[in-house]
């Protein structure tokens, strides 16, 4: 049986981890561990309007078992979101975390990609383990660019780490156009941001 994809639920307890393995190395580097970070989006997971919120997931099943994630949302919107994600995630945070958090910020608006507008932003995308391989992040794909037809938007964009080759291997069997690499000036900037880089890719619809 392929994936089925449903929008997720709030009561969908394994997506926060799926959402921190989308992007564990950044999760790591703003909250400072896997254990802070999970506990953040497990926290906040069935809170509206931000960048990690159920409302802006949506899930894939296979064999009975919650397989992937995808958050999704119009480029538009992308900061609005992200503000929200700040404000609900930060104060969850010990203080003595908001120096290093802070840097992180600066670090991230220097080298993260801006979704070109009008597009549909896949801000995480993640696939179970025991089931990669099977079409799990395909049938989401599927459903992002089915999204961004119905929705008049002009393509699908996202981007990955620059060491992520996987993803990125994924995305150009896909179709989706690589764009801008955007680097770490330097190892500090690395260490703050949580990895060397990104790389933007976008499929028109």
């Amino acid at each position: 049986m392929p994936p089925v994809v449903r929008p997720a639920e709030p009561t969908d307890a394994e997506v926060p981890r799926l959402l921190y393995l989308s992007a564990a190395p950044y999760y790591d580097a703003y909250a400072g561990s896997e254990r802070r970070a999970l506990k953040v989006l497990q926290a906040i997971w069935g809170r509206p309007g931000h960048t990690a919120a159920a409302e802006q997931t949506l899930v894939a099943e296979l064999d009975g078992m919650l397989a992937g994630a995808m958050v999704a949302f119009p480029s538009a919107d992308g900061d609005r979101l992200a503000r929200r994600f700040l404000a609900l995630s930060i104060v969850r945070l010990p203080v003595w975390r908001w120096p290093a958090i802070a840097r992180h910020l600066r670090a991230s608006a220097g080298v993260t990609p801006t979704p070109p507008r009008g597009a549909l932003y896949v801000d995480a995308l993640a696939t179970a383990e025991p089931v990669r391989r099977r079409g799990v992040a395909t049938a989401l794909l599927d459903a992002a660019s089915a999204r961004a037809r119905a929705e008049g938007l002009t393509g699908v964009a996202l981007d990955t780490g620059l060491q992520n080759v996987e993803a990125q291997a994924l995305y150009e069997r896909y179709g989706f156009e690589p764009g801008d690499i955007h680097r770490a000036p330097d190892e500090r900037t690395a260490r703050a941001v949580g990895g060397a880089g990104f790389v933007s890719y976008f499929l028109a619809v």
